[in-house]
């Protein structure tokens, strides 16, 4: 079954590092776009991660982030800042000068001052964690696949829908094809009859201008073309496969064939029809551009 490009999908569970959320968002992209939105320690998992989801999917642009909250699991050290240090005792003895104060700058009075000591947290290997936080992409990424999937089975539906209208069009051009030519030669014969008024008409020449009439309107080709494109299209909804690409390009095939048998038609009938399969066919060109 085909599948949308739009979907969602969220995994959690708590591991060694901590509690971690993976979500993902996935909208309609010509390509495969993948944007991540990470935590400093895993940044290094970047590849790991985009190569995760070029397994699962073909098309479409993905925003997905992963957070962790380590509930105080994670190691911190402490580092003095020199330099802001340096800068609080410099003012503080030219305070001393200047006012003519006593008393020392020492480290006790330094320490309480901000940024002097700052906590970094401690940044181990992430590689041992790889393999847990992986399992929760991969919940993330099916609940996304199903939900596309559900996109997916909605879009063939309305699909399917037109395009079972459009065939039924099409044998209504076919049965109304032969009637064309009948009624061409009805109407040649009827204004023949006014100019020559009693004349013998020239059967021979009337023969050719049917003839010629019936090779310039004939959309038996056309007519051919665009019932293997139909078909095609309707084994392409079964198809577990990317293929909105090949919808889009079999659609334009077939607005083409369609735009040819309007050029070549002289019947009111058969205009009418071309327009209702033209409007089926931009109706479904907009709903593919959202299929993978």
């Amino acid at each position: 079954m085909i599948r949308s490009m739009t979907g969602y999908g969220i995994g959690r569970k708590a591991i060694s590092l901590g509690r971690v959320t993976a979500e993902a968002r996935s909208n309609n992209h010509r390509y495969l776009d993948i944007s991540l939105k990470l935590p400093k320690k895993l940044l290094s998992l970047e590849t790991r991660i985009k190569e995760m989801v070029k397994a699962h999917f073909s098309r479409g642009r993905f925003d997905i982030s992963i957070e962790i909250d380590s509930e105080g699991k994670g190691q911190f050290k402490l580092e003095p800042n020199i330099e802001v240090a340096q800068m609080y005792v410099h003012v503080l003895e030219t305070l001393k000068s200047k006012l003519k104060l006593t008393g020392e700058v020492s480290l006790d009075l330094i320490s309480r001052e901000k940024d002097v000591i700052t906590a970094k947290e401690v940044e181990g290997d992430i590689d041992p964690s790889w393999e847990e936080i992986s399992r929760v992409l991969l919940s993330c990424l099916e609940a996304l696949e199903a939900m596309r999937r559900s996109e997916g089975k909605n879009l063939a539906l309305d699909l399917e829908k037109r395009l079972k209208r459009i065939i039924h069009q099409m044998e209504e051009v076919k049965s109304r094809s032969p009637s064309v030519l009948e009624a061409y030669r009805k109407r040649l014969l009827e204004r023949l009859a006014e100019m020559i008024d009693g004349m013998e008409i020239d059967r021979w020449r009337l023969h050719q201008e049917v003839a010629y009439f019936a090779e310039r309107s004939d959309i038996t080709e056309e007519v051919v073309r665009i019932e293997s494109h139909l078909k095609q299209f309707g084994q392409m909804l079964e198809s577990d496969e990317p293929i909105g690409r090949k919808m889009d390009f079999l659609l334009q095939e077939l607005n083409r064939e369609v735009n040819t048998i309007s050029a070549k038609a002289s019947d009111v009938i058969i205009s009418q029809k071309v327009v209702e399969i033209k409007a089926e066919l931009e109706k479904m060109r907009e709903q593919i551009q959202n299929i993978e």
